[in-house]
């Protein structure tokens, strides 16, 4: 015989599976910069990004000093990276592959470690024609994805480089949020068999 607490947390971790797996059968949903599809655009899915931050022309240098994302609405990021051919300040091994307007990206999973919350930046080299650059916001944990680039003027189009910034706060451990969980269900199912035990 299962006692009750186990029970409920058993039946509570399979609830929990449940909405998980079907979480991530969702269909993915394109996070676009912008509405306005008449000039270059791209996209990339729900799965890897939660808001495209900022995009425009000119450059992303990683430099606090004329970096147009950090001296914009990046104001509270710091430049972690950049993959481009001769850069040498990739701590966290960026990667990025382009056939034709779409491609992958990666870096290394590290990057959680350090930083509380990301961004990527992807700069396409188009003649200055907007939009030439983008940031998205990561969603937690994500370190690779692919992305899509439609180039309305068909102007150039390579992918010149991929920048990496992160934002520092507190970064909680996956040991602790899993502690953490598993201490609120059993103190859910201990406070539920005290209401259900007859007075």
């Amino acid at each position: 015989m299962m006692y009750k607490p186990l029970k409920v947390f058993m039946s509570a971790a399979v609830v929990l599976a449940a909405w998980l797996f079907i979480a991530t059968q969702a269909s993915a949903v394109a996070i676009l910069c912008s509405s306005d599809t008449t000039k270059n655009h791209m996209s990339i899915d729900d799965s890897q990004v939660s808001a495209c931050l900022d995009s425009g022309t000119g450059n992303l240098t990683g430099n606090p000093a004329n970096d147009l994302f950090l001296n914009g609405v990046g104001s509270g990021y710091e430049y972690a990276g950049k993959q481009e051919p001769g850069t040498t300040f990739n701590p966290f091994n960026i990667l990025y592959t382009q056939n034709g307007d779409m491609g992958t990206w990666s870096f290394d999973a590290s990057f959680w470690s350090m930083y509380s919350d990301g961004a990527i930046a992807f700069k396409f080299g188009t003649g200055n024609k907007p939009d030439e650059w983008f940031v998205y916001k990561l969603n937690a944990g994500i370190s690779s994805g692919d992305w899509e680039f439609i180039n309305v003027f068909n102007r150039g189009g390579g992918l010149s480089h991929v920048n990496l910034y992160g934002m520092k706060g507190e970064v909680a451990e996956p040991a602790t949020v899993t502690l953490l969980a598993l201490g609120l269900l059993l103190l859910g199912a201990t406070r539920r068999r005290k209401a259900l035990a007859p007075a």
